[in-house]
């Protein structure tokens, strides 16, 4: 049976100075994502040689979930909120499981 979650990994890197409001950020947002019916797991981290890069680790049930997830208007909100704390964007990476 295929495994219809929708797993990713989010990488992002504050602007200097801007490190723990970035992680103030994705903290109250996650509270919020955790609700969403669809999501399984949103969990964040800062990388232990560089305060400044941080990975959200995403799972949602199904693509419906995360397309769900996207179109939430809170997504837009932190997204833009965190253009003005980040640089160079957020790449996402997107995961199967094979096993």
């Amino acid at each position: 049976m295929q495994d219809e979650r929708r797993i990713l990994i989010a990488e992002l890197n504050a602007r200097p100075g801007c490190e723990s409001d970035v992680q103030a950020t994705l903290a109250e947002y996650g509270k919020h994502v955790r609700l969403e019916p669809g999501n399984e797991v949103f969990e964040c981290y800062c990388t232990e040689d560089n305060s400044r890069r941080f990975i959200v680790y995403e799972i949602y049930k199904n693509e419906a979930a995360f397309k769900a997830h996207l179109g939430a208007p809170e997504n837009a909100e932190v997204n833009n909120k965190l253009a003005a704390l980040t640089e160079g964007g957020s790449s996402l990476t997107f995961l199967s499981a094979f096993e």
